[in-house]
């Protein structure tokens, strides 16, 4: 006869999953995964508004003279929290910075209601809202930059103390001078930091000194980074300081800025709009997206019943093209090889591109697809090349401590857990770069925390960090090191009773997502391979549990806010991540039990 898996309690009531239940779960969410395609090939979850993003663009409808749209301000008076505060983001958290933004744009607002009427602009803390109540006269330009003799003791450290000046920051409650662009150390800020503080700088220019040269070299500068769409760094927010600076270049010095330059950036901000009425900050991350879906695809076809092929060639093809010219990926596709492309290559994109075309190619023949037009098909070789580009990217850009950051090592950016653990992977799959990949392992392990966890910056977060730390260490044979063993007790000491884990973008405890639940558990899977119902270590099944009864019967899953912009602006939501990362853990699980379940299957 044949029959399930017979699964044992725990003592806690949690009964570990049928096997039918999982294969079932996996069926329906690699099924949702797939609807989620382009015909392209690509993937790209439509992230979620936030309230940064769509201040920015009702601020720059206020500079034009404009009353703000109103879904923009309808958004905001629906995302306004029970204590009349506002969240960054989804994640209803209470945030001083939203609310000030929030409030201050509902002030200009035309139709406000009663409960608005009397709107309270508090004095801001952070010197870019500070920015945006000056420039909406509401706040003091003078007060927005450090007092001369701060501004001299800096020039004075740059020139006595370069190493201490290299690791100096602007201070997040004040902005700079338009001087600070000819610093040293503007030169060795993160390069997303430089693309926001010019456009602030030529605001405070414009609204004091008025020094034309002075305009027209940060002016220059910025118009240099300029993407070919239209935008900045393809992110709301950014583009909507360089759009304010434009407007303001050109109101005090005609010239020197095009209306049509004006009119194209605004227009690239609308396309950030959601329908829900509000923004999102970034465009969309679909290098980031399809990378994760086809590894997510590629795992799956390890069960010969479930056939991704078409889909894993397609989205393997799409990766391909947007391919930079220095062998790296951006956060988001610009068909790089038409040359259309001028934003930079990140480490966490092309690690996860270039392991996900290792796996692909291990899985189907990407070089013989029924295209026979499409360049990545006409060549045999442009899956390998690909593959190759992508790995001496990663061998050029390892920071000297061992190390990936997000951009360019030392330049204001610093090594990141999920991006080096990433590298590790890709390059562990490539093979061939020993030295490398240990010197990433030392830097990892020292990476770790006094409390047992590691630290990430792009999602949330020390669930994350921790748990691709533990995969990276278990790949390379070390998941007995006591740094995996620490990891590992962090994660079961912080499983919620539900059976899921939860942060916020700040490391503080929340109610359970399933991203995080599913990151946790694939993490414990690897270091703690189950073969049998007597070895599941209890967490992984309660997250299993956790996961499985939160399906929707499309296959789908809740999206959290565990995406992590940037800690002033906010985290996002992403459909995707809701389905690559609950996939990956089942998989997982269903791949080593499945010896143990081809012995149970009759009797």
């Amino acid at each position: 006869m044949t029959r399930d898996f017979d699964f044992v309690d725990d003592g806690g009531n949690c009964p570990f999953p049928m096997k039918a239940e999982v294969i079932s779960a996996i069926n329906r969410g690699g099924k949702f995964l797939t609807s989620q395609q382009f015909l392209d090939g690509r993937f790209e979850g439509q992230l979620s508004s936030m309230t940064f993003p769509t201040c920015a663009l009702a601020w720059v409808q206020i500079a034009q003279g404009q009353n703000p749209d109103p879904s923009l301000l309808d958004w905001l008076h629906n995302q306004r929290l029970p204590d009349g505060r506002w969240s960054l983001d989804g994640s209803k958290i209470p945030n001083q910075n939203a609310t000030d933004f929030a409030r201050l744009i509902l002030s200009y607002s035309s139709t406000v209601d009663a409960k608005d009427s009397n709107i309270d602009l508090s004095l801001p803390q952070l010197g870019l809202i500070k920015l945006a109540y000056a420039h909406l006269n509401q706040f003091a330009w003078s007060k927005l930059t450090p007092p001369a003799i701060v501004v001299l003791a800096i020039r004075g450290i740059q020139s006595l103390l370069p190493g201490l000046a290299r690791r100096m920051k602007p201070p997040k409650h004040l902005l700079p001078s338009a001087d600070f662009f000819y610093s040293k150390t503007f030169n060795q800020l993160f390069v997303a930091e430089q693309q926001t503080l010019v456009p602030a700088m030529i605001l405070i220019e414009a609204h004091t000194k008025k020094r034309r040269s002075v305009v027209a070299d940060m002016l220059s500068w910025m118009l240099a980074c300029r993407l070919t769409d239209g935008s900045w760094f393809r992110v709301n927010y950014i583009t909507a300081l360089a759009t304010l600076a434009m407007v303001e270049a050109r109101r005090q010095f005609t010239d020197l800025i095009t209306a049509e330059e004006i009119e194209s950036a605004i227009a690239w901000l609308e396309h950030t709009r959601n329908t829900d009425g509000g923004c999102r900050e970034a465009l969309n991350l679909n290098v980031w997206d399809t990378a994760l879906s086809t590894i997510t695809l590629t795992h799956l076809s390890h069960d010969p019943t479930l056939t991704f092929i078409p889909q894993i060639q397609t989205a393997a093809r799409w990766l391909i093209k947007q391919q930079s010219g220095d062998g790296g990926w951006a956060f988001s596709g610009l068909d790089a090889q038409n040359g259309s492309s001028s934003l930079l290559s990140d480490g966490d994109d092309t690690a996860l591109a270039t392991l996900s075309l290792i796996q692909s190619q291990a899985h189907v023949n990407l070089d013989s697809g029924p295209n026979n037009s499409d360049p990545v098909d006409s060549s045999g070789l442009a899956v390998t090349r690909s593959i190759e580009h992508g790995i001496q990217w990663l061998v050029n850009n390892q920071s000297a401590d061992g190390s990936w950051s997000t951009y360019v090592p030392g330049e204001g950016d610093v090594g990141c857990v999920s991006i080096t653990a990433h590298a590790i992977e890709a390059l562990l799959a490539f093979g061939g770069y020993e030295d490398l990949v240990n010197n990433a392992i030392n830097w990892l392990r020292q990476e770790i925390t006094a409390e047992g966890y590691w630290s990430d910056l792009w999602l949330s977060k020390f669930t994350y960090g921790t748990a691709c730390a533990i995969v990276a260490l278990a790949k390379t044979g070390l998941s007995a090191c006591p740094e995996v063993e620490r990891g590992l007790s962090w994660l079961e000491e912080n499983q919620q009773p539900d059976g899921g884990w939860g942060e916020d973008m700040f490391g503080q405890p929340t109610e359970s997502t399933v991203e995080q639940t599913a990151w946790s558990v694939y993490a414990l899977l690897y270091a703690k391979p189950v073969h049998s119902p007597d070895s599941v270590n209890p967490s992984i099944a309660k997250g299993l549990r956790y996961l499985l009864d939160r399906q929707h019967q499309d296959g789908s899953w809740d999206a959290a806010c565990v995406g992590i912009y940037w800690e002033i602006i906010g985290g996002y939501k992403d459909l995707i991540y809701a389905s690559v990362f609950p996939l990956l853990a089942l998989s997982t699980y269903i791949q080593q039990m499945g010896s143990r379940y081809q012995g149970n299957e009759s009797g």
